[in-house]
């Protein structure tokens, strides 16, 4: 297994750039890092694509799993000039990332499924777990594999995979792994995975049993998401809950058995959203997230 660090643990870090988080994770010595596009995007305004591709030509850290788009239901589907503008943007934005991602050898892209959602402090979109998703399942399966199918046909010019992360919430269109791996059956295209998460999982009714893992082919699964989260009840339970991996509510080590037992041998990203730890630097928030999760990892290995 490697280990791996997603951007958005630290991105509200007063002191985290991409490249800083670049550098700061090739010597903490994780394996891979998820890139956020954003934070590319603010290094871009002033620096070159090749910048990036001879740091990756010259490090042992490897780009895995650009992201992310959070999809709607009436993507590429609304008639009216508002959507259509929307459609084009979100496109030319994918079409942007998916070149870029090509570029320096990131061969997968997130999507995550449609959530119930609100801004929260700093603009941060925060999940809505206290109230139903309104809209029933097989018109979800409908929308998203109909969604999926057009990213999907995009990124296959790039040579780039989707990898699709359903959050199990209340408030998500997406429950369950299998409603997860249905949509991309429904899709009926090949270059698209899943992308677990511990806390996904959990917040499903606190549900602290990955059993369900051994139902999948271990290459099926383009990354796994790892973290664990405050002990909380479920309608206050939230992202911003989580914490690093050496303590809390989810059973992590049921998570990486279940793994370990179809023989996944991918990325496990540290992906916290923890607002107590943007107010650390940067440095300190990258080697506390290497540290708990290489032990983690290194117990499964």
């Amino acid at each position: 297994m490697l280990i791996g660090y997603q951007q958005g643990t630290g991105i509200g870090c007063a002191d985290s750039t991409f490249w800083n988080d670049l550098v700061l994770c090739e010597k903490a010595g994780f394996d891979v890092i998820e890139i956020r596009f954003d934070s590319l995007e603010r290094f871009l305004v002033g620096h070159s694509i090749n910048e990036v591709k001879r740091f990756f030509a010259n490090s042992h850290i490897r780009p895995h799993c650009m992201g992310g788009i959070f999809i709607q239901p009436d993507f590429f589907a609304g008639e009216d000039n508002e959507s259509k503008k929307r459609d084009t943007d979100t496109m030319t934005r994918f079409i942007a990332m998916c070149h870029i991602a090509e570029q320096i050898g990131d061969r997968y892209f997130l999507i995550v499924n449609h959530l119930l959602q609100v801004s929260g402090p700093s603009g941060i979109m925060l999940d809505v777990l206290d109230q139903d998703y309104p809209y029933p399942r097989d018109q979800v399966t409908e929308f998203s594999a109909r969604v999926l199918k057009r990213f999907c046909t995009v990124a296959a010019e790039y040579g780039v995979s989707i990898s699709w992360e359903p959050v199990c919430g209340r408030g998500s269109s997406v429950k369950t792994i299998e409603h997860a791996m249905e949509i991309i059956n429904e899709s009926g295209c090949d270059n698209i995975g899943l992308c677990l998460d511990s806390f996904n999982q959990y917040i499903n009714g606190k549900n602290n049993d990955f059993s369900i893992y051994r139902d999948l082919a271990a290459d099926k699964i383009i990354t796994v998401h790892i973290n664990n989260c405050d002990d909380e009840p479920l309608g206050i339970l939230s992202p911003q809950h989580r914490r690093f991996a050496d303590s809390g509510a989810i059973d992590l080590d049921n998570c990486m058995k279940n793994l370990k037992a179809i023989g996944y041998q991918g990325p496990i990203s540290v992906e916290v959203l923890r607002p107590e730890y943007y107010a650390w630097p940067i440095e300190n928030v990258i080697n506390e997230a290497y540290r708990t999760t290489s032990e983690l990892v290194n117990r499964w290995r």
